[in-house]
């Protein structure tokens, strides 16, 4: 058996609101099946049945609103009832509101004191799940993800089953269009742009559901594809809940913000040159501007002195709209748009610091190698301040698209560029992997995932292709130079 609305009343939750029923008592006893927040005017198809409506009063706020098509459309889409939290948003009930509920019998609540909707939606719906009742739209769905947030998991958790039971791809992004978490391997090709034109009757058809607390959204869930035929309200359904789930759990954005771009970092760091486009447009999402060079900045933390220490203050001066992640325990990296000199010098010389750049997203993955392990064995030394690391990258970015330096690099690899594709893209991968290993053979194969006789064997066919000696020193900064150049006007 569903709580009632007198129920819902009773509870502490809600009694700490000082609620006040201003309209329709003689329907108290009207089971509660969902609790929802909605601050639609027009809540068609966005409730599931029995559902009890909380609003901190958005839609009877705006002038344009018609209270008594408003009382009528939330009868219509499912709601037993209104809760109206009076406070910033309203300072108190409209008469025309409480004149349209009483008319249709439809109760009506204020809430006198500010609560947290979240705590209300938690305890009755926890109710519900520990009754045992059956809860509205697809089965199991809505009791699945409430239990999730009971249960305090991740917002990751809601995310991959939202995508699990629609199955489609999802993305939770923040108010910029900036994509925090990801589930079932959505495009993100130009998501900025695309996401700002999203809804069901965008370009794409995309279904979206808002998440936070009400006054205070932070951010929204899409399901960027167009649903298939007959599967839209099942979809809508699945994604409401989804987003309650998450709104509950109330996850801190700049948190998520910053993991995603951890785990961009971390997927860098160990890139291979073909994924360069893919990890570009996985950085565009995340809000890194790709369209200039970048350079990486690495913190080692030294003695009692974290790594963080003064690179906020450092930040806001020269580097404002630089990325900051944290691939490792103790560890900093900062990306920054055009030379990170500026940045190294106003940091306090209590961190370890190394900088390389710039480059482009392409170059990253050397960058941050090379940066990383500089800071690291500055800070090995007990050294501190920054270190600043010479980059062949950086004086290819500054060169651009000089003539010479481009006959250089076909000179050196037209022999490669002449080959079929899959067999050109396996010599530049065999040749970035062996100026990357400083032409150990072992760390070469490692870095491609094959044995080493399988290394030897591809290097002697490059030397050959090539007319050069591998294991010269010489031969692979020449190379490395080309590859370099290279890789820069195919862009």
């Amino acid at each position: 058996m569903h709580p009632t609305i007198a129920d819902v009343l009773a509870r502490p939750e809600v009694r700490a609101g000082a609620p006040a029923v201003r309209a329709g008592r003689a329907a108290l006893g009207t089971p509660v099946r969902w609790v929802h927040v909605s601050e639609v005017a027009d809540p068609a198809g966005t409730l599931p049945p029995g559902v009890l409506v909380l609003s901190v009063g958005m839609p009877v706020a705006d002038p344009t609103t018609v209270p008594a098509r408003y009382v009528d459309a939330l009868r219509a889409a499912g709601a037993v009832g209104l809760v109206v939290e009076i406070g910033q948003q309203l300072p108190s009930l409209p008469a025309g509101l409480v004149q349209a509920a009483r008319a249709a019998g439809f109760p009506l609540v204020e809430l006198r004191r500010t609560v947290r909707f979240a705590e209300i939606v938690a305890g009755v719906l926890g109710e519900i799940v520990d009754r045992g009742d059956d809860l509205p739209g697809p089965p199991g769905a809505e009791a699945a993800f409430r239990s999730l947030a009971l249960h305090r998991v991740g917002p990751e958790r809601v995310v991959d089953e939202l995508a699990r039971r629609i199955d489609a791809p999802v993305v939770c992004e923040d108010l910029a269009h900036r994509v925090l978490l990801t589930a079932g391997d959505p495009d993100l090709r130009d998501w900025v742009a695309r996401s700002r034109l999203a809804g069901p009757a965008g370009p794409e058809g995309w279904a979206t559901a808002p998440v936070g607390r009400p006054g205070a959204r932070w951010g929204r869930l899409t399901v960027p594809s167009r649903p298939t035929p007959g599967t839209a309200d099942r979809v809508r359904a699945v994604l409401d809940a989804a987003a309650d789930a998450v709104s509950l759990l109330d996850p801190d954005p700049v948190v998520l913000l910053r993991a995603a771009r951890d785990a961009l970092v971390a997927d860098l760091a160990a890139a291979v040159p073909s994924d360069a486009g893919r990890l570009a447009v996985r950085a565009r999402a995340a809000g890194l501007d790709t369209a200039v060079g970048l350079s990486v900045v690495a913190l080692r933390a030294t003695g009692d002195h974290p790594p963080e220490q003064g690179l906020e203050a450092a930040l806001a001066v020269v580097a404002p709209a630089a990325t900051v992640a944290s691939p490792a325990p103790g560890e900093l990296v900062v990306l920054v748009p055009g030379d990170g000199g500026p940045l190294l010098a106003a940091l306090p010389a209590t961190a370890a610091a190394a900088t390389a750049g710039p480059g482009s997203v392409a170059d990253l993955p050397d960058l941050l190698r090379r940066a990383r392990e500089d800071a690291a064995a500055h800070a090995a030394t007990g050294g501190r301040g920054p270190v600043r690391v010479p980059a062949l990258r950086g004086l290819v970015h500054r060169l651009g698209d000089d003539p010479h330096l481009l006959g250089f690099a076909a000179d050196v690899l037209g022999p490669v560029g002449a080959l079929p594709a899959a067999a050109r893209t396996d010599a530049r991968d065999t040749l970035w992997a062996l100026v990357d290993a400083g032409g150990v053979v072992a760390d070469v194969a490692r870095r491609l995932g094959v044995g080493r006789p399988a290394a030897y064997a591809r290097l002697r066919r490059l030397s050959a292709l090539l007319d050069l000696d591998l294991t010269d020193p010489e031969v692979r900064t020449t190379l490395h130079l080309a590859l370099l150049v290279d890789a820069r006007a195919a862009r």
